[in-house]
């Protein structure tokens, strides 16, 4: 196989941006894919599958002093009845997501679209997304990989488990109060109430 110049990059496989600051991929790269994430200036990678990452991706993440939280390996639990994550590791996982501290922020899986797709379907959740939207989304990354269980598992999932950081990025502090207004506004509707004017 021809080898690529210096300069070529690739797009890692299922790789997006979730946020402003958030990106998901798989976990199986490339060196020409690892080369892409440079462009992300990462603060923090987030593995979410038991495997971890390859010789390449490790030495990547070492040299370029990104904090690695493998939440995978220590959240992993064999016996978990239909559940295809632990509640823990997707707890612990949107609670890095919402550290402002750690972004830029790259989740990864092994697959790029399971524990990644249930995560940020949890994280979609928290959002206050339709849950339509939320399977969609999980959908459109999952193609053929998908797995109800999982779709089941982000619609059953308790986003009260979640403690919120005292610092959370501008994009879910301003979807969260977005969110409220809605809300108070549906209320006055419904209760013949008038809306408030902001002064």
């Amino acid at each position: 196989m021809k080898e690529l110049p210096d300069y070529f990059v690739q797009v890692p496989e299922a790789f997006a941006l979730v946020e402003e600051g958030v990106y998901r991929c798989s976990g199986v790269l490339t060196a020409e894919q690892i080369k892409y994430l440079d462009t992300l200036g990462l603060k923090t990678v987030l593995i979410l599958s038991v495997e971890g990452p390859s010789r390449a991706f490790s030495q990547y993440i070492k040299a370029k002093g990104i904090k690695r939280a493998h939440l995978g390996m220590t959240r992993w639990q064999s016996n978990l009845g239909w559940k295809p994550v632990s509640e823990e590791l997707i707890k612990e996982g949107l609670e890095c997501i919402l550290k402002r501290d750690c972004h830029p922020l790259l989740v990864v899986c092994s697959s790029g679209v399971r524990e990644t797709g249930t995560l940020v379907g949890c994280l979609r959740k928290l959002q206050h997304w339709n849950f339509n939207s939320i399977v969609y989304e999980y959908r459109s990354f999952a193609g053929g990989k998908g797995k109800y269980t999982h779709e089941l598992f982000i619609e059953l999932f308790d986003a009260d488990l979640v403690t919120l950081p005292a610092t959370l990025p501008k994009w879910f502090v301003e979807g969260q109060n977005m969110w409220a207004q809605e809300q108070q506004q549906r209320f006055d509707e419904l209760h013949g109430t008038r809306p408030r004017i902001e002064s």
